[in-house]
């Protein structure tokens, strides 16, 4: 079991590093060591974009399938993402695109979808299954419709509001705007170590909540803050790459196939393999269509027949 887990971390750390070599290194653009600037100017930005935006998406998904018991949620059929799109694009037709409003408005947007999800979730037999994910994927398209209303009337193209929508790592820094993406991704990693950090209350709840109340755990509080910070880090990460569908689906499933379902492993290993899975679609991305392509159509497209999968099996 030991020499399982330990092949496990190997492999993760292996498909991240190769996606991570391949995003430097290759690309519409022949690679020259004569001239390093498109790599520190764009494809280590890149990288790092791609590793804090994935490893997010696969922690928080990994954390709200464990704390609701349900297989199906993820920040996007819950509608987190798409409010925190819908938060980024209101900070951006307002002109605080490269401002602290951005991500706080991003924050802001993905913790009223999730509230939001959970007041519609609601019902006299309490919250299931079937009105959870209908309840965000209801939410999810209205605030998907709405970005692309509020970019097009405030004269943006249409395909900034695509790319918001469905995701791109592409993002130009000045010195400001890299500033602020790094207190992001700090205060992201901060958030993804709190989640590990209370990884044994997520296995207690995964099981039941009428025994997770018993062994002493605040299940109303637990919800709340699991809530609250992820709605912050994934609102961290949307401001920058906009809503990125299925990552944070089906990374944490294939992570319990290699460890089991104890969220120590299954969070970490999210991180690792969302990044892998995030850096690998923008690799695809870049090489077969170097004029531009969201994230979201190489995600869905190996994230589709898995959520098949999973409704047919699981649910």
């Amino acid at each position: 079991m030991r020499y399982k887990k330990r092949l496990g971390w190997f492999g993760l750390v292996l498909f991240l590093s190769a996606g991570a070599i391949l995003e430097v290194f290759t690309g519409p653009a022949r690679f020259s060591f004569k001239d390093l600037s498109p790599i520190v100017n764009f494809r280590l930005p890149r990288l790092g974009i791609g590793v804090v935006a994935g490893g997010v998406l696969g922690v928080v998904g990994g954390s709200l399938q464990g704390l609701l018991r349900n297989p199906l949620v993820d920040p996007w059929t819950l509608g987190v993402a798409s409010g925190a799109a819908l938060g980024a694009s209101i900070a951006i037709t307002a002109g605080s695109g490269t401002s602290l409003l951005l991500p706080g408005a991003a924050f802001l947007g993905a913790l009223f979808a999730i509230g939001l999800v959970y007041l519609l979730a609601r019902g006299r037999g309490g919250i299931t299954v079937t009105r959870l994910v209908l309840a965000g994927v209801i939410v999810s398209f209205l605030f998907s419709s709405l970005v692309m209303l509020i970019m097009v009337l405030s004269r943006h193209t249409l395909g900034e509001a695509v790319y918001l929508m469905m995701g791109n790592l592409g993002v130009v820094f000045t010195k400001s705007s890299a500033w602020l993406f790094a207190v992001c991704a700090l205060l992201a990693a901060a958030g993804c170590a709190w989640l590990v950090f209370h990884a044994r209350e997520l296995d207690i709840v995964s099981l039941n909540e009428e025994v997770a109340l018993s062994l002493g755990v605040d299940v109303q509080r637990l919800t709340r803050m699991v809530f609250l910070i992820g709605s912050f880090v994934v609102g961290a990460v949307v401001a920058w790459t906009g809503a990125i569908s299925f990552v944070g689906l089906i990374v944490p499933h294939l992570v319990r196939m290699l460890f089991g379902p104890r969220h120590a492993l299954v969070l970490p290993g999210s991180f690792l393999l969302g990044a892998g899975v995030l850096i690998w679609a923008d690799v695809i991305v870049r090489n077969i269509a170097p004029a531009g392509l969201p994230l979201s159509v190489v995600t869905a497209l190996i994230g589709v027949p898995f959520f098949i999968y999973l409704l047919r099996t699981r649910v």
